[in-house]
């Protein structure tokens, strides 16, 4: 079996690749034809600089990339029980990598059904969501809260509307992208802000504590992990949810007198995730989660588009959400 993928050999280089690809399964492992995978362009522009940066996940290069796979159920193992041939999923790596290829093999735990009315190309997005939705379990967010959200990226937008769905007031939104902003405002914001408006400090002001009880940083930025701790209120919790490898100087100051809670959203609770997961689905079939605009970020994972996203991934450009097409719709396995 003929397995094409992106490839790393090394630090900074990105190429396409095609090798013999041994298709056995363990008992509770899933071999899936894979239909699309996500680029997160925060986590794999991290990774791909430097081996350092993915370290915690025990690996080097080369590898193959990739940790969100939509696509079928081409074989299960002997002890597979929920999830069968021909059954359409979404799926994470075992190793939280591997999933940028044609054909990708994990632990049917990591395997989840799709309703036939989605569409694989927004199931897609499972992982990016699922972060959002995981740092609003993670922040324990409760009815009535307030809540600002910093950064209104792809995590931001489902971490947004699930403080929505859970009955959060006032919702804050602070992004410096004007359609972000306008994303936000019609997904169940209250206000949003560009990072530097005056107008934030004013709100807070008025806020009853002088500031919101969450403040969940999404954008991984210095600016952005501070602001959280500017922004929570006294006694408050400033949430971070977005991964990074650079140093940081925070404002410890805040969070001593505030008395703050400050809170990571790996995603390492892996029963909480895969709620999440389960979450994220049933709100995409119900019409509950608003996937971003991608139609003209799909791309046929040829050689020259993966050199050439990948440099521009690591140049810092903004790419949207780029998608790997690695089937044709009429074509299932």
């Amino acid at each position: 079996m003929l397995r094409k993928s992106v490839y790393w050999p090394k630090a900074k280089v990105a190429s396409y690749h095609e090798e013999e690809f041994d298709s056995s399964l363990n008992d509770d492992e899933v071999l899936i034809a894979n239909h699309y995978s996500l680029i997160s362009q925060s986590s794999e522009k991290e990774w791909l600089a430097s081996d350092r940066s993915h370290s915690v996940l025990g690996t080097t290069f080369p590898l193959i990339p990739g940790y969100s796979v939509a696509g079928y159920v081409f074989k299960v193992g002997g002890k597979v029980t929920n999830v069968k041939l021909g059954d359409k999923v979404i799926a994470s790596p075992e190793t939280g990598l591997g999933g940028h290829a044609n054909w990708v093999i994990t632990k049917s735990r990591n395997v989840f059904k799709v309703a036939n009315k989605v569409n694989l190309d927004d199931a897609v997005f499972f992982n990016l969501d699922a972060t959002g939705i995981y740092s609003i379990h993670r922040a324990q967010l409760q009815l009535g809260q307030s809540i600002a959200i910093i950064g209104v990226g792809v995590v931001g937008k489902a971490a947004l509307q699930t403080a929505k769905a859970s009955g959060a007031y006032p919702i804050i939104a602070i992004d410096p992208r004007k359609e972000n902003r306008q994303f936000a405002l019609s997904h169940g914001a209250d206000y949003a802000f560009a990072p530097d408006d005056q107008a934030i400090r004013e709100l807070l002001i008025n806020l009853d504590d002088h500031g919101v009880d969450v403040a969940l940083d999404c954008s991984g930025s210095l600016a952005g992990i501070n602001a959280s701790l500017d922004y929570a209120r006294p006694f408050g919790k400033a949430v971070w949810c977005s991964g990074t490898q650079s140093s940081q100087m925070i404002d410890y100051g805040k969070v001593f007198v505030k008395e703050l809670t400050v809170l990571g959203a790996f995603i390492g609770d892996q029963k909480l995730i895969q709620q999440c997961y389960r979450e994220f689905l049933l709100m995409l079939e119900n019409h509950q989660l608003a996937i971003p605009e991608h139609n003209q970020m799909i791309y046929e994972p040829t050689d020259e588009n993966i050199k050439n996203l990948y440099g521009r991934v690591l140049a810092g450009e903004n790419l949207g959400t780029p998608i790997f097409k690695w089937r044709k719709d009429n074509e299932k396995f």
